[in-house]
């Protein structure tokens, strides 16, 4: 018999054995029992219940298994009654496994599948797939009375094609949805398992792929493995076929589910972090670009303390633009440099930024490496050093002192180099050469919990602050002043200014003021001590007529309510002295207010005085006043009455006094109507009605001195009885 019949005689004999064998393992297979089993273990490992249609396993010419429509169904409650759906599965078996009664899959291949992620408002994941615990039943047989052994199963290569993702997070209110167009695992059965995927998410494609080893004793439970897991994750994306980032995570693992024992380096470039959050949008990323990452940390919890903790060993950290939740709205950090070699080195840092569209630039740094870390990780009494210098073109800041922990405080010194401000209905400031010294308390924490909250409020509460500001140029409106000081302090949602000092040639203002955001709406209180400026600036603010020139003294106490100057002006209340000696009187602007009656005082263009004083009750609708004094060597005008703000009208009564020698005549006087348009009527309507008093023509009488009183009445505006 020649070679090439003994060949194929051979081949013959051998499909025939082998069609045969399959056809016997064809009858012989329980199908049904199988795709119960199947059922059963699913729902018993996952809590879900799996459902498939079509189900078809042959043997020849190869072992395989065939079904459509598979389901997986969601969690209870959830938003899609499916989990996972799949079109198509084909799954090719190894034939020699079935006598040992294991199903091993030498390949699984789903199609057109749709997975349906979602977090329900109370922070349920689907994907959290909990195994069903098993009830005991003592009517169940035992194992010696099990005749048959149950199925095992077995995987070598996973492949997902066409696959649809849906993210839902109804607690943080973020969704996503993302293409897959290929998603493979492999190498199941050996110590490292591969996987391979391609996606897409709106206008950008991303690959990942990578390694891990021990993945099935990772996912079998709790327990750690050893030797550790060793894995390695690649990421790329892609915008119009461009790279935009590339992350490379490697390390090993002991514990996939508690995320224990990892010691890990991450290393990569990414144009901007916010892509990402298409991906990852349950870790709500920050946008941020141009990040250059080289970091490795690692898992330090002991038996004592089962809690991950990671320990930082390599930070190095470069940025270009940040956009974060917790900044203000007008701080934006447009390039940011930390750098740290090891756990023991200094954290370098170098921030360029915007303040109000304004450049400025940090350098300094944190501390040690493991002190930042152990404060923002960890809850720790232990103090963060911070030193450095913040510089732009208007101001420079040096602090130098430790946040955080026990008795925090920080050296600061300010210089305001030029500072613009404008004040809406209040004018203009501008200031320069401003100075603050003093020391800075941040109280809080500094743990990533309290960064997290990080807002006006917070800060509100946790900062304090203690020092001295002064400066030798600021302007108000059109008044220049060369000397300001005052003591400041800020706690408790509260700020103080003390011995405040506003002064210039002309002018030295002195007070207190106290301003605080402990109500619903903020409180202001000012407190004028002996202050002394020209008459000419309340008659510029007022828009009242020249009447007096000269140096005004003021003091008094002012209180309001309101977030700015319009609500401060209608909510004002207080108690105001107003004196001044020395000055001119001025004919024009007397007479524009007593009209009429001008005539009857012994007028110039300009008289000396020897007095002008005033006392007003400062109320929410109208100024009352109980003392109102001008004083001349030929007249004195003595009054009080009162002014209604919101209408600006004028309701005051004077008793004037003149001297003619050894004569004094008076005729009362009432000024109605308003500052702009005032009106003169003599009392009781009595036009030119004169008392007189004539003294001995041997004596002239002494002119009655009113100032004295005055002046007193003025300088204790405390005193003034409230206007029934």
């Amino acid at each position: 018999m020649n070679k090439k019949k003994v060949i194929l005689g051979s081949v013959g004999v051998l499909a025939c054995l082998v069609g045969g064998s399959l056809f016997a393992v064809n009858q012989f297979v329980d199908r049904k029992m199988i795709l119960n089993q199947l059922y059963s273990n699913i729902e018993k490992q996952t809590g879900r219940k799996l459902a498939l249609q079509n189900l078809d396993i042959h043997f020849f010419p190869w072992p395989e298994i065939n079904a459509s429509n598979i389901t997986l169904s969601n969690m209870p409650g959830g938003k899609n009654p499916h989990f996972i759906t799949a079109g198509n599965l084909k799954a090719n078996l190894n034939l020699w496994s079935l006598w040992q009664r294991t199903i091993h899959f030498k390949s699984i291949q789903l199609s057109n599948v749709q997975i349906h992620l979602e977090r329900n408002a109370q922070g349920q994941k689907n994907w959290d797939l909990q195994p069903v615990e098993a009830i005991k039943d003592n009517n169940l047989p035992t194992a010696q009375h099990i005749t048959h052994r149950k199925w095992g199963w077995q995987f070598n290569n996973v492949q997902l094609k066409n696959v649809e993702c849906w993210y839902d997070d109804a607690l943080n209110h973020k969704n996503t949805h993302l293409f897959f167009e290929q998603a493979e695992l492999n190498q199941l059965e050996t110590d490292k398992v591969r996987f391979n995927i391609n996606g897409s998410h709106h206008h950008a494609k991303f690959t990942i792929t990578g390694r891990i080893s021990h993945l099935t004793e990772l996912l079998e439970g709790d327990d750690t493995v050893a030797p550790p897991a060793k894995f390695q994750v690649n990421l790329s994306e892609y915008v119009r076929n461009q790279n935009v980032g590339n992350i490379r995570i490697s390390g090993t693992l002991k514990s996939l589910v508690k995320a224990k024992g990892y010691d890990i380096i991450v290393r990569g470039t990414i144009l901007n972090l916010d892509d990402l959050n298409h991906l990852f949008p349950h870790v709500h990323l920050p946008s941020i670009e141009n990040i250059t990452l080289s970091t490795a940390f690692k898992d330090i919890s002991k038996e004592s303390d089962p809690q991950g903790l990671p320990q930082i060993d390599l930070l190095q950290l470069h940025t270009g633009k940040i956009n974060a939740a917790i900044f203000p709205n007008n701080l934006q950090l447009m390039s940011t440099e930390i750098v740290a070699n090891d756990l023991n080195a200094d954290v370098n840092t170098q921030i360029v930024g915007q303040l109000y569209g304004k450049m400025f630039r940090w350098s300094g740094n944190l501390g040690r490496l493991k002190t930042l870390q152990d404060n923002v990780l960890f809850k720790t009494d232990e103090n963060l050093p911070i030193s450095g210098k913040l510089s732009s073109a208007d101001y420079n800041l040096k602090l130098d002192g430790t946040i955080g922990g026990k008795n925090p405080s920080l050296a600061t010194e300010l210089s305001l180099l030029n500072y613009n401000n404008y004040v809406k209905d209040f004018g203009s400031l501008n200031a320069q050469n401003i100075l603050y010294s003093g020391k800075l308390i941040v109280s809080f924490p500094l743990t990533l919990v309290s960064l997290e909250r990080i807002n006006t409020d917070f800060l509100y509460q946790n900062i304090t602050s203690k020092g001295k500001i002064t400066s030798n140029s600021v302007k108000i409106n059109q008044y220049n002043f060369d000397n300001f000081s005052s003591n400041l302090e800020w706690k408790n949602r509260e700020l103080s200014f003390t011995q405040l000092q506003l002064a210039n040639k002309q002018s030295d203002i002195k007070g207190d003021v106290h301003y605080s955001l402990q109500q619903e709406t903020p409180e202001l209180n000012v407190r004028i001590f002996y202050s002394s400026f020209p008459m000419k600036w309340i008659e510029d603010y007022f828009s009242i007529a020249n009447i007096y020139t000269g140096q005004m003294t003021a003091l008094g106490n002012l209180s309001t309510k309101g977030n700015n100057w319009q609500e401060w002006q209608k909510n004002l209340t207080g108690q105001l002295g107003l004196f001044g000696t020395d000055g001119k009187l001025e004919a024009e602007g007397l007479r524009h207010y007593i009209g009429q009656a001008a005539a009857t005082l012994p007028l110039k263009k300009s008289l000396s005085t020897q007095c002008i004083a005033l006392r007003t009750q400062i109320n929410s609708d109208d100024l009352y006043f109980d003392t109102i004094t001008l004083q001349t060597n030929q007249f004195a005008l003595n009054g009080q009455g009162t002014f209604d703000i919101p209408d600006q009208k004028l309701n005051l009564h004077f008793i004037p006094d003149v001297r003619l020698g050894a004569i004094s005549a008076s005729a009362p006087i009432r000024i109605g109507g308003t500052l702009a348009k005032p009106y003169t009527t003599f009392d009781m309507n009595k036009n030119r009605v004169f008392s007189l008093n004539i003294n001995a023509l041997n004596k002239s009488q002494p002119a009655t001195n009113y100032c004295q009183d005055a002046i007193e009445k003025a300088k204790k505006p405390l005193g003034i009885l409230q206007k029934k």
